[in-house]
């Protein structure tokens, strides 16, 4: 969890518009998204969205997607 956290801090000064929600419940287990955020043209896009019951899982997951989603749409990271 941390790596992701720290990943994402690390980039967050280029993607100010972007979004980061963590939630969990019994019925959706651990949820992490990266979206657009509210005033933004893009408002409700999803970057990413990763659903695991296991908390490591979701973390490393998301840290995966994020960054080829970052190789393909914008470059790198």
């Amino acid at each position: 969890m941390e790596e992701f956290i720290s990943f994402y801090d690390s980039i967050k000064k280029y993607h100010k518009s972007w979004i980061l929600e963590v939630y969990h419940s019994d019925v959706l287990d651990w949820c992490i998204s990266v979206g657009y955020r509210i005033g933004h043209p893009w408002h409700g896009q999803t970057i990413i969205h990763v659903q695991s019951n296991d908390i490591e899982l979701a973390f490393a997951k998301a840290q995966v997607e994020l960054k080829e989603w970052l190789l393909e749409k914008d470059g790198g990271y």
